[in-house]
This record gives C-alpha cells, sequence and structure tokens, in this order.
C-alpha cells in the first residue's frame, strides 16, 4: 500500500528537493505551503487556521520543515520566533485532529550556540539567539507531544546542507557556503572569503537526510532525537579549494582565491550521532554536491 506524507514547507530548500525524493521513492507527496497551487495552503502566520483544518486522506507522515531562518530571524526576531514555536505547535495539533501518527521536525545544529568538543544527542543546548532558542522550544514541543503518546515524533539535527536546488530561479541562500562560491567562481572567477576559513564545518545532503528519515519511519518512535552529519568536515578554505580544483579539472577555469590572513578563533566542534549508523550512514560528497550545482550555474 502506498503511503503519504505532508511537507510543510514544500517549496523552499529542504522542502523542494524533499518532496521530489519522496515522490521518486513511491510516496504520495502533499505540499504544505503558502502558493495558491498548494495541496494544503500552510501559512506559519496563521497558526490557529492550520491546527484547525481538516483533512479527508489518511495521511502516515508529516515532515515539518518551514521555518523562519536565521537571517529572517535577525531582521524580524518577534514574527520569526512566533513563526518557529506556535507554528510547530499548530503542525501538531493539525496531526493531532487528523491522525497523523508520525511527526518529523527539521531543527538546527544551533540550538547549541558555539559549542565545542564532541556534540551528540545527550548534549545539553546552549541556545545563543533567537534562531536557536526558537528551534530548542519548538522541539519541546514534539517531545510533549510523543511523551504524551498524541505522536511518534522524531526531531532531526542536520549538520550544514548540501545539494542542488529544486528552483535555482527561487533560491535565495545564495550567502551560503559552499553556493556562495561556486556562484563567485562562475560568475567572477575568483572566491573571496570573509575571514581565514580555517573554521570547520560538516555537511550533509539534503536526499542524505531524507534517506535517513525514509529508512527510520517504521520505528521511528525508537529515535525521538538524531543527529544527522555527513561524510566531510572540512575547513571553509577547504571548500573554496575544492570548487577551485572542481573548476579547473571540470570546466577548464582557473579561479583565484582571495583569502585574508588571520587565525582560527572558533572553537573545534565535533557533531556526532550515538544512533545514525543503526539507521543509515550518509554518503553524499561535498566535491559531488560542488560538480552538480556548477554544471548548472554555469550552463
Amino acid at each position: 500500500m502506498t503511503k503519504s506524507l505532508i511537507i510543510s514547507g514544500a517549496t523552499g530548500y529542504f522542502g523542494a528537493i524533499a518532496c521530489d525524493f519522496f515522490a521518486s521513492n513511491g510516496w504520495t507527496v502533499i505540499r504544505a505551503m503558502r502558493r495558491e497551487n498548494a495541496n494544503i495552503f500552510f501559512d506559519l502566520n496563521s497558526p490557529e487556521s492550520i491546527a484547525n483544518m481538516r483533512i479527508s486522506d489518511k495521511v502516515d507522515l508529516f515532515i515539518h520543515a518551514a521555518a523562519a531562518n536565521k537571517e529572517s530571524c535577525l531582521a524580524h526576531p518577534y514574527r520569526s520566533i512566533a513563526q518557529n514555536i506556535l507554528g510547530t505547535k499548530a503542525a501538531l495539533d493539525f496531526c493531532v485532529a487528523n491522525r497523523i501518527e508520525h511527526f518529523v521536525y527539521l531543527s538546527t545544529l544551533n540550538v547549541f550556540g558555539h559549542p565545542e568538543g564532541h556534540i551528540h544527542e545527550l548534549s545539553s543546548p546552549f541556545p545563543e539567539d533567537d534562531y536557536g532558542i526558537s528551534h530548542l522550544q519548538a522541539e519541546e514541543y514534539v517531545r510533549i507531544y510523543t511523551n504524551q503518546g498524541k505522536i511518534k515524533g522524531m526531531v532531526i539535527r542536520p549538520s550544514t546542507f548540501i545539494g542542488v536546488p529544486q528552483d535555482m530561479i527561487a533560491f535565495n541562500r545564495w550567502s551560503l557556503v559552499p553556493f556562495s562560491f561556486c556562484r563567485q567562481a562562475v560568475m567572477f572567477g575568483e572566491i573571496v572569503l570573509e575571514t581565514s576559513g580555517l573554521q570547520q564545518r560538516n555537511f550533509v545532503s539534503v536526499f542524505d537526510i531524507c534517506k535517513v528519515i525514509n529508512h527510520s519511519f517504521s520505528r521511528m518512535q525508537d529515535f525521538p532525537l538524531l543527529h544527522v552529519y555527513g561524510p566531510d568536515t572540512l575547513t571553509i578554505r577547504e571548500v573554496a579549494e575544492l570548487v577551485q580544483a572542481v573548476m579547473d579539472r571540470g570546466f577548464k577555469k582557473r579561479i583565484r582565491l582571495v583569502i585574508p590572513d588571520g587565525t582560527n578563533n572558533e572553537k573545534v566542534l565535533y557533531f556526532q550521532s550515538l544512533f545514525l549508523k543503526d539507521i543509515y550512514q550518509p554518503t553524499g560528497t561535498v566535491e559531488e554536491h560542488m560538480v552538480d550545482l556548477s554544471k548548472i550555474i554555469v550552463s
């Protein structure tokens, strides 16, 4: 029997890729978003309308990927905090009312603020901004509803996303690494770093996150909180150098790197999971992402 799911934020970066992944893996995908062509109109600014909505279709899973990003939290903190916290509670109430048993909340590593050392699911969060604390409070709602037996909930904290956007024209996160580096290389022939680039980041493919959700669906109750990370942990400078190498090998285009002098004052972080190996081990690499993204930008 075909399984069905709702993905909120279906036109967002994660949501659009997730819709394509689950549809290609045999799921019936119901897109929840603010656009007129939505299967379900879903507006985080109207949480009561979300909570009071009723649907006739049987749905097996709700992936809540709609949220205010870090930039929105800085620019519009009160609205963004409400979207992240009240929007999540409304999505949970929607699931309870419509008997949707499984719920996945896409959170963020930012619930830890600026951590150092080994961080895993049992580590204590310590958010330091509105973005981090609003996601942590949303996580708490998922935990409460799960503990009360209303849903089978799973909170996913991913590392830095990689993956080619489904809609390159609508994509608006070009300031993020590694997207900004690919764009700079193709358009300007150089990559300019704002820092010395010695800080490290782990990168995980959006497709790998979707595979984790797909693999864990039947035993989601065993993994109420899950860190998801990829095979590549690189410094920002190494990412820039990788883009430079990809452009040279694949496109015969020589890219100049502009890197200011400096030392790395950022704390070393080892983002880990106690449970991920029991579900699925992500395989998508930064280099694969660079090649695919650069091809599209060049064309």
